[in-house]
C-alpha cells in the first residue's frame, strides 16, 4: 500500500463512515484536480483533470455499485480491486509530460486516494458503500470547482 497524504481522512471515511470528513476531503481532492492558474497567468486547462479522464474509472465503479448486494459481495469486491490497475493505466496515460515539463498532479492524487480507499474496503459491504459515496463526492466537487 503506497503512502497517501489523506490516509487519516480516508480511514475515517471508509472505516468509520464519517460524512463530515468525507465532504471535506472530497472537496480538497477535487480542488487539487483543478489547476486554474499557472505561474500567475490565466486558465491552464491542460493542467487540470477533465471529466473524460475520470469517466472510464467512474463508469466501472458505478457498474460495480449498481450490481452490489450482500449476496455477491466477494465478486464485487474482486471487481473493485481490479479498478486499481485500470486507474494506474489511466494515470500513466493521462499524466503525460506537458509542454512545460510538469505532470497533472491532481490525477495522481485522485488515483492514490481511491487506491488507498479500495485497500481499506477490505471486503466489507458497508465500507464498499462508503467508497462509492467518497468517489461520487469527489466528482461532484470536481464539477463544482469548474472541472470540465
Amino acid at each position: 500500500m503506497s503512502e497517501n497524504k489523506y490516509q487519516k481522512e480516508i480511514d475515517a471515511i471508509i472505516i468509520e463512515n464519517d460524512a463530515k470528513i468525507l465532504v471535506e476531503t472530497a472537496q480538497k481532492i477535487a480542488g487539487e484536480m483543478i489547476q486554474i492558474k499557472r505561474n500567475g497567468k490565466g486558465i491552464d486547462e491542460g493542467a487540470s483533470v477533465s471529466t473524460s479522464q475520470i469517466r472510464n474509472i467512474y463508469g466501472s465503479s458505478k457498474k460495480i455499485e449498481m450490481s452490489l448486494d450482500k449476496n455477491n459481495m466477494p465478486l464485487m469486491y474482486n471487481r473493485l480491486i481490479l479498478l486499481k490497475p485500470k486507474m494506474a493505466y489511466a494515470n500513466g496515460r493521462f499524466n503525460k509530460k506537458l509542454r512545460w515539463g510538469d505532470k497533472i498532479p491532481g490525477f495522481k492524487t485522485l488515483v492514490d486516494s481511491l487506491s488507498y480507499a479500495i485497500d481499506k474496503v477490505d471486503g466489507d459491504y458497508d465500507r464498499m458503500k462508503n467508497f462509492f459515496n467518497f468517489f461520487e463526492a469527489i466528482l461532484a466537487y470536481h464539477k463544482a470547482e469548474g472541472g470540465k
